[in-house]
């Protein structure tokens, strides 16, 4: 007898429809594996966000644990023959500026020549080196061959070489044109030689060299050093950025002055503000994360648990994490007459925020300011302490560092808590194939019993139809 592709066909019987309700009752079994699943890809995901929160704020804590960054300085003044900005190793003071000469680029302008296109050079056969040196630095050197020395082709290989010098060309009045060469680099320690070897005819045209008999080119504009007087005391410098004229300070040069024109350091409070104002708002940061995975929504009793709780509801990790938070934030300091944020304008604010997170810090501005401006020194005492073990931006600092290690036998609690959850995955996985193997080992074992079931009732149906058909032979002959 042939086989029965599908089901109860042979038997009249509805056991296609049998089949798929064992089907979907044995699939059941997989529900609570993804359940599982689904609720440690949620865990993952919300750890995921609450480390990367805690790194932001480990940016903005490692700032604040530099003493620089609370000797961060700033230009006050208003200037005209000179612009300036400072390092945090400038000194506060007032400084007399006096610019005599600013600095000045080289430029070479060649004699006049007839064509863009006709070649400069000798017809050789061969080729020629072009060599373009500044000052005493490694000459740039081209190799032009008969049909590339022409003017434009000249201009187009030193703009392409890589050469500090820019070139091109000025046709005159008179339709003649000219080479013109210009330094990009001002100072007379940058001044330019230009030469040929293997080519007279293109040396004699474009060639040059201080004090040079058979130049080709001239000085159009001569070089010149920056000459300054910072205090009385004369300084020259190549450019018109100049560094260290007073220590942590670069000078950029404008023009020269007509009188002294003072330079005004101060201590930069604004940068420190933003400094704890970013340090506050990473802070805050980390507080909504977690009062976003930690959501809780009341329901009656006896009720089931609101599907839209926090995926880190009730979890250790994140209490751990808020709790040493929350302890080094609110610790007092020793050493200093800073002993509290309060005393810096920056308090807890106790109450929910619409997100649901609490302990926000909040900055009273104009209290920062003023102890910033009167006890800076006490400001940083609190901040940086000893760089070691004392200041909060150090302490917060280092449990930051441990709490997000990802060392080898350093392992800190956010690594700790997302590998215990990637091997609770690994083994979800490992279940639910195993689960799957048995549900198609059982789903194979009902179709072949059900197939065997309907080609039995089959025959047994189509031996009842011979037999009625018998009888009623047997009963219409007599």
């Amino acid at each position: 007898m042939a086989a029965i592709s599908n089901l109860g066909v042979g038997s009249n019987l509805d056991l296609s429809s049998l089949y798929d309700k064992l089907e979907a009752a044995e699939k059941s079994k997989l529900t609570t594996i993804t359940t599982q699943q689904t609720n440690s890809q949620s865990k993952l995901t919300a750890l995921g966000k609450l480390q990367s929160s805690l790194q932001s704020l480990q940016t903005a804590t490692t700032a604040l644990a530099k003493v620089d960054t609370f000797n961060a300085t700033a230009v006050t003044s208003t200037n005209t023959a000179f612009s300036a900005t400072t390092a945090s190793s400038a000194v506060v003071g007032s400084y007399s500026v006096s610019v005599s000469q600013i600095a000045s680029a080289q430029t070479l302008v060649s004699g006049s020549l007839a064509s863009n296109t006709a070649p400069l050079g000798a017809t050789t056969g061969g080729t020629r080196t072009l060599s373009i040196q500044q000052g005493s630095g490694t000459p740039i050197t081209l190799t032009l061959t008969d049909d590339q020395t022409s003017l434009a082709n000249v201009v187009k290989a030193i703009n392409t070489s890589g050469a500090n010098v820019a070139a091109t060309t000025i046709k005159g009045s008179d339709g003649n044109y000219h080479l013109l060469l210009s330094s990009k680099a001002t100072g007379t320690s940058n001044d330019m030689t230009i030469s040929v070897s293997g080519d007279d005819t293109l040396q004699a045209a474009i060639g040059y060299s201080a004090g040079g008999s058979s130049n080709g080119m001239s000085v159009q504009t001569a070089s010149k050093n920056a000459k300054l007087e910072v205090n009385g005391i004369a300084i020259e410098s190549a450019s018109n950025t100049v560094n260290g004229a007073p220590e942590g300070v670069t000078l950029t040069l404008k023009s020269a002055t007509t009188a002294p024109e003072n330079l005004e350091v101060s201590r930069s409070v604004d940068s420190v503000k933003t400094a704890i104002k970013n340090f506050v708002t990473a802070y805050n940061n980390v507080n909504a994360v977690i009062a976003s995975a930690t959501k809780y929504t009341p329901v009656a009793k006896g009720d089931d648990q609101a599907s839209n709780n926090g995926a880190l509801l009730g979890d250790n990790t994140v209490r751990t994490v808020q709790a040493r938070l929350r302890s080094l934030i609110s610790s007092p300091q020793s050493g200093g007459s800073v002993a509290i944020l309060a005393q810096l304008g920056i308090t807890q604010d106790p109450t929910v925020n619409p997100d649901g997170s609490t302990g926000n810090l909040v900055i009273d501005d104009t209290k920062l300011t003023k102890a910033l401006n009167e006890t800076p020194q006490a400001v940083t005492q609190f901040f940086v302490g000893d760089g070691k073990t004392s200041g909060l931006s150090t302490q917060l600092g280092t449990s930051l560092t441990d709490m997000l290690s990802t060392s080898v036998g350093k392992e800190g609690l956010m690594k700790n808590a997302t590998d215990g959850i990637n091997s609770k995955l690994d083994l979800l996985g490992d279940r639910y194939e195993a689960m799957q193997d048995r549900i198609d080992a059982t789903m194979a074992r009902y179709k072949a019993q059900f197939t065997q079931l309907d080609a039995f009732m089959s025959k047994m149906n189509a031996t009842s139809s011979y037999l009625t058909q018998q009888f009623s032979s047997s009963s219409d002959s007599k």
